[in-house]
């Protein structure tokens, strides 16, 4: 299979398993697509052609859960941007950036504050500061991996929430993570 049939079928996988709310199974599938991509050597597919696949791939991960991932495939998109003596109708540059600031912010911890950084960047729910470590990218894979097993018979409905959060609590507990829900922190608003 052409490297470039392999990224369009890895990246319209990734774009399924976030219809089917297991977007945690898109990690490998875009350390490996980012792989591929950077690899390409096809005439055809030039540097915008680069940034292009970069960015269908971002949308299909959890960039809060692994924002030094996305930062990586963020930069490169950015530089092939730069590199393109083409112009994207719809992916600038000063967009791309403006994403790379946001989660340099975002895992900067000390120099901002997560109620800062909420309200900097239109976040109306709070967090658990250890969403933001290393550790937690590090783990997010096998985490959510093991909760889906676990929630594998649940039905994904109204209340789900509740019982995914619960099974992601005792998970990171066995990680040795004390991890506080979106209902924890968020006490006086109502999750289904």
């Amino acid at each position: 299979m052409k490297s470039v049939d392999k990224i369009v079928k890895n990246v319209e996988q990734m774009r399924s398993n976030a219809q089917e709310q297991a977007i945690f199974k898109n990690l490998p599938l875009a350390a490996e697509t980012f792989k591929l991509i950077r690899e390409l050597d096809d005439p055809e597919e030039g540097p915008l052609g680069k940034a292009y696949a970069c960015n269908a791939m971002i949308e299909q991960l959890s960039e809060y859960d692994t924002p030094r991932f996305v930062l990586r495939i963020l930069r490169q998109e950015l530089a092939w941007l730069e590199e393109s003596s083409e112009k994207s109708d719809w992916l600038f540059p000063e967009d791309v950036q403006e994403d790379i600031d946001r989660l340099e912010a975002y895992i900067d911890t000390e120099a901002l504050g997560m109620e800062e950084f909420c309200k900097k960047y239109g976040r109306h729910l709070l967090f658990d500061p250890v969403e933001r470590t290393k550790r937690w990218e590090e783990i997010y894979f096998e985490v959510e991996a093991e909760c889906d097993r676990r929630l594998e018979a649940q039905p994904r409905g109204m209340g789900f929430c509740f019982g995914y959060w619960a099974t992601k609590h005792a998970v990171l507990a066995e990680y040795g993570i004390d991890w506080k829900s979106p209902h924890i922190m968020n006490p006086r608003v109502m999750f289904d």
